[in-house]
């Protein structure tokens, strides 16, 4: 026989209602079949409020006894032919009176005890197994109510009974004996042994299944619900959760217990007790065959990997009980355990320190005040004698349980668990595993909750991990940066298992944003104006508020005010990739600032771009010096512009002229004078005399400009220009003297003993700068273990796909230490 129990969005309509008749002819087919029924969807929480106001005094219980009324009234008229509605419709009105009396009484005296509570709510069960049974009878089923208090004994806690199984099972045996045909039994109620009703706490029919398949014998209980079976973690708030086809009791139990809303959490012992298997379905997709939970046999060797699913507990508080008189003191623990038991406090998280200094537990929020008060009379003397000094409630937490039955043995889970949790920004405040090792519970801030739950999801239970990308700038970088992105993402899914998702865009005008990816083939179509007068600081405050889990903050702009906002995103653990100089290159004050929010968060922040666009100049400077190696001297040419100048002047070119001809095919900003001044150049040796460990600010660097004085005053670029042409003689004469002396000239720069000098300096043609061509870039380093051969790294040192591509391998170099 099979034991089938459906819950309240299975049945809360006539048209689910038929569906339901469907599952059970099929099941029929096979063995017998006990029917255990949910409330109507809603109707309990209409029950509650009911009783609450009445409670309160508050006439507007009415209209919610008249709007359950009118539920079931719609059911019996939609399901029952007239030949049986009458009867049917009889019995509902009395037992509609009797919870009106109730009510009206509660009311009267303004008093809702657990008692009239629990014996309000059992009224919503009883209306839809009466509707149910009548209805099956009508279709031909030999079906008949049977009402639970009849059938299940339990203790007076009244709105959240313990079950008798001794009691209950003689009751259930003997009515099996008896009971023919298709019983329809009311869930989630019982009555204690003063015949009073009782509730099993919400989701209590899952428990009302399991009693009577435990006892009956039965082959199989299933449960039917809404949903596919059990999830590996909540999909309502993990996207990427999918169904586990088999789960161990064990498993079932530590994640129901954990907050896993899918079953009771008492609902797996009696079922487990007989070796009855449960299987999870879904009747709104009855042909999915769910989650079977169960000993493990021969074929249910799972997935292999050591998590099987997490659940999370919010609207908890953790109470914190500390004092350095605890320790050595045997009884503490005890009293406070004991205090809480008899007041029938439940306790959900229990840590203690091996220093019995402290000891941490997780309640109900709803009990929280009342359990301030117990232990503070309890305590009263101990907290009087500074015995303990604290007794403290900390809200807006929530507890989150990581479980598999082959986490024992495995090692390392924790420590990957942790990792995971650290890297990205997430505290851990408490901690409990079990001698089992089959859940690790830990306890976050709330805020924190979604975010923990989607990266230690992904680190255990996909194969493909996520990051997310929130870019600031919509020019020529971030275009190149988008397609580069856009046209690698399917290598990096199938070699690298990695998502690159960019979730978001902004630029002062426009803006665009989707936490699960921007369509990269259209995105500049998704660009929406920004006439709300936000700033920069407003679009790092969406992407705080949004604390996706792999976030990496992308600069592609050239903005002072997005480089300033860089110390709050590292300090809030988002990861910094730029290509913007003004953070790494501004004042000495900011970069303080940001190196000291880096060192202080788990974030990361790399700025290959800024120096050689696409060339490894940073990341091989810091592996010399992480290697131990001694920088002598570092020299250079870090300007494509002015690189092309001087090597086009070797060719025997006019100095204005080249220029021109550089600003016609781009090479220049509009006004070449800005390339001419050597200021981006000078910003660039700044950053490298920074990572040499140099306090260094702009204007230590000696930088000399290739603009005239005679030109320096206020004139528009062209006139500039035409003007321009008076110093080609002095260039020709430079190259002639340098000739005269096997030499050459070049625009480059030398760091050496805490001094930056960058000017027009004559160089051997056998010096690697007279090599170069077009608009390459070069650094030379020479260091103690490069002291007689240089180490050269040259190449392209500007342009927006070769600088989009530095800032692409920067990203990912970011996802690759975030997963």
């Amino acid at each position: 026989m099979k034991v089938l129990k459906f819950g309240g969005t299975s049945i809360e309509n006539s048209e689910r209602i038929r569906n339901v008749l469907g599952i059970i002819r099929n099941a029929i087919k096979d063995s017998p079949v006990i029917i255990v029924v949910s409330a109507i969807r809603k109707v309990t929480d209409l029950l509650l409020e009911a009783a609450v106001a009445a409670g309160s005094g508050d006439a507007g219980y009415r209209e919610r006894l008249v709007t359950i009324e009118n539920i079931h009234g719609d059911l019996v008229r939609d399901l029952i032919d007239l030949s049986r509605r009458n009867e049917v419709q009889e019995v509902l009105t009395d037992e509609l009176k009797e919870l009106g009396d109730i009510l009206y009484g509660v009311s009267l005296l303004r008093d809702l005890s657990d008692r009239s509570k629990a014996l309000i709510l059992s009224f919503g069960e009883r209306f839809s197994a009466r509707i149910m049974s009548t209805f099956f009878c009508q279709e031909g089923l030999d079906a008949s109510y049977t009402d639970a208090r009849k059938l299940i004994v339990t203790d007076t806690n009244h709105c959240d009974a313990r079950v008798d199984m001794s009691a209950s099972s003689e009751l259930i045996s003997a009515w099996f004996k008896e009971e023919r045909g298709v019983p329809v039994v009311t869930g989630y109620i019982g009555a204690a042994h003063d015949g009073t009703a009782t509730t099993l706490g919400r989701g209590g029919s899952d428990y009302t299944a399991t009693i009577l398949g435990s006892v009956a014998g039965a082959d199989e209980i299933q449960i039917w619900t809404d949903v596919d079976g059990f999830f590996s973690a909540d999909p309502k708030r993990v996207k990427d959760a999918y169904v586990l086809p088999f789960i161990s009791y064990g498993e079932a139990m530590e994640l129901s217990h954990s907050g896993a809303k899918v079953l009771h959490p008492y609902s797996v012992h009696p079922a487990m007790k007989k070796g009855i298997p449960i299987t999870i379905r879904n009747s709104y997709n009855p042909d999915v065959e769910g989650t079977r939970i169960s000993a493990p046999e021969g074929s249910d060797t799972g997935s292999g990997k050591p998590v099987t699913g997490l659940s999370s507990i919010n609207d908890v508080v953790l109470l914190n009980f500390s004092g350095s008189g605890m320790v050595g003191v045997p009884g503490i623990a005890s009293r406070l355990f004991s205090c809480l038991a008899r007041h029938k406090i439940n306790i959900i998280f229990i840590s203690q320190a091996s220093s019995e200094q402290s000891i941490s537990l997780a309640i109900n929020l709803v009990q929280a005040e009342k359990a301030r008060l117990l232990l503070e009379q309890e305590f009263a003397a101990e907290l009087a004698a500074r015995q303990i000094e604290s007794l403290t409630f900390r809200k807006h937490i929530a507890i989150i349980a990581v479980v598999g039955k082959q986490m024992p043995g495995h090692p390392g889970v924790s420590a990957h668990l942790f990792e995971t949790l650290g890297k990205n920004g997430i505290n851990v405040i408490a901690v409990a595993q079990g001698a089992n090792e089959m859940n690790i519970s830990f306890v976050i801030d709330s805020h924190d909750e979604d975010k923990a739950l989607h990266c230690v999801h992904e680190s255990f239970l996909l194969s493909r991990r996520k990051v997310h990308v929130f870019i600031a700038g919509t020019g020529t970088i971030a275009k190149s940066l988008i397609g580069q992105i856009r046209d690698h993402s399917l290598t990096l899914r199938k070699e690298k298992e990695m998502d690159v998702v960019v979730s978001g865009m902004a630029n002062t005008r426009m803006h665009v944003s989707d936490d699960d990816g921007i369509d990269l083939s259209r995105w500049e179509s998704g660009l929406k104006p920004r006439n709300d007068g936000k700033t920069v600081s407003d679009y790092v405050d969406y992407i705080k508020s949004r604390n996706l889990h792999n976030t990496i903050f992308v600069d592609c702009t050239a903005s002072a005010e997005v480089a300033a906002c860089y110390p709050e995103l590292l300090a809030s653990n988002i990861s910094v990739v730029t290509a913007n100089k003004l953070g790494t290159a501004g004042s000495w004050e900011l970069y303080e600032t940001i190196s000291g929010a880096l060192h202080a968060s788990n974030a990361r922040f790399l700025y290959e771009t800024n120096v050689g666009a696409g060339l490894p100049i940073i990341n091989t400077l810091n592996d010399l010096r992480n290697s131990g190696d001694r920088i002598v001297r570092i020299e250079g040419v870090l300007s494509g512009t002015l690189s092309y100048i001087f090597n086009e002047l070797r060719k025997g070119g006019k100095f204005s002229e080249i220029v021109r001809s550089a600003r016609d095919a781009g090479y220049t900003e509009p006004d070449p004078r800005e390339d001419l001044s050597g200021a981006d150049f000078a910003r660039k040796f700044l950053i490298l005399g920074r990572e040499l460990g140099y306090r260094l600010d702009y204007e230590d660097i000696e930088c000399e400009s290739l603009v005239p004085e005679s030109l320096r005053g206020e004139m528009s670029v062209e006139e500039f220009m035409e003007r321009l042409g008076s110093i080609d003689a002095e260039y020709q004469t430079r190259i002639s003297e340098a000739a005269e002396k096997g030499m050459t000239i070049a625009y480059a720069g030398e760091i050496s003993e805490g001094k930056a000098r960058i000017g027009v300096k004559m160089l051997p043609v056998s010096n690697p700068v007279a090599g170069l061509n077009g608009t390459e870039n070069l650094v030379v380093f020479t260091t103690d273990r490069y002291l007689d051969t240089p180490l050269v790294v040259k190449g392209p040192g500007a342009g927006g796909e070769v600088t989009a591509g530095g800032v692409f391998a920067d990203i990912l170099r970011i996802a690759s230490y975030l997963i």
